[in-house]
């Protein structure tokens, strides 16, 4: 599927979450399966929840990586088994997949793309291997037929970047060549949130005829990573980080005539 052709879901609430996850590294002996369960479980459990797949959901060591091949726990169909029965309770809250770089390695190496399997394994979710766009409509109120859209843009990252401030950066990058409310790039096993504020014009006018400037909103969301500090992570002397990634909150609020996006994230 094309990355320019858009992703649309509706919901019926004005308040929902994203939880953004990618680099589980399945297969890994440093794979942290049980915080990676934690996550599927917080989705599972509430019905306003929801998740976009980022890429290197599994390690898929070759004999060229840079993950050594002899290290990876189990075989990548052994690997992918265990990944698609773990997202089995949530495959209708799968918003979209994209595909990771070590994914992409086994890709041009034989011809398989795992993730386009997932996607077709969990019940036909989107899928975007180079990344792509979300809209999720949403009503302004409960039970209200006008609605609101939410645009999310992911794709899995690029390059190697060791600094907070180049990572970060690569989202500013991100944002510069797409529009979206929320954007999110992962690749670099470091978790961050931060946000730009933008003028932009009322849809509606006021009494007085008069439409305003008001701030616009928009998260830059650096996913994190699921690997426990080993292995090629600790022999490269990366930093140690946090396991997990951030939770975005996106709810419609009103203030007099407006109704606007109230966009909120948290690590």
């Amino acid at each position: 599927m094309e990355t320019t052709v858009v992703v649309e879901w509706k919901l019926p609430f004005p308040l929902f979450y994203t939880i953004p996850l990618a680099d589980f590294h399945f297969g890994a002996k440093a794979c942290a399966v049980d915080v990676i369960d934690g996550y599927i479980d917080w989705i599972a459990a509430r019905d306003n929840a929801f998740t976009i797949l980022n890429g290197d959901l599994l390690n898929g060591a070759t004999k060229t990586s840079t993950p050594e091949l002899f290290d990876d726990l189990t075989r990548p169909d052994d690997a992918y088994d265990h990944l698609r029965a773990r997202l089995m309770p949530i495959r209708d809250k799968i918003l979209m997949i994209t595909r990771g770089g070590h994914e992409e390695a086994i890709y041009r190496a034989v011809g398989v793309d795992y993730m386009a399997r997932l996607a077709y394994d969990l019940g036909n979710v989107p899928y975007r291997p180079d990344g792509g766009m979300v809209s999720v409509i949403v009503p302004r109120r409960e039970g209200d037929s006008q609605t609101v859209e939410f645009l999310f843009y992911a794709t899995h990252g690029w390059g190697g970047a060791r600094t907070i401030g180049a990572k970060v950066k690569k989202v500013d990058e991100l944002a510069v060549a797409v529009h979206a409310d929320v954007y999110i790039l992962s690749h670099d096993h470091t978790q961050n949130v931060h946000r730009l504020n933008r003028l932009e014009a009322t849809k509606r006018h006021d009494r007085f005829g008069h439409r305003h400037l008001i701030p616009h909103r928009q998260l830059l969301i650096n996913t994190g990573g699921f690997l426990k500090y080993e292995g090629y992570v600790a022999r490269k002397g990366y930093s140690p980080q946090d396991l997990g990634t951030p939770r975005v909150r996106c709810e419609v609020k009103r203030s007099g005539n407006n109704y606007y996006k109230d966009l909120h994230a948290s690590i």
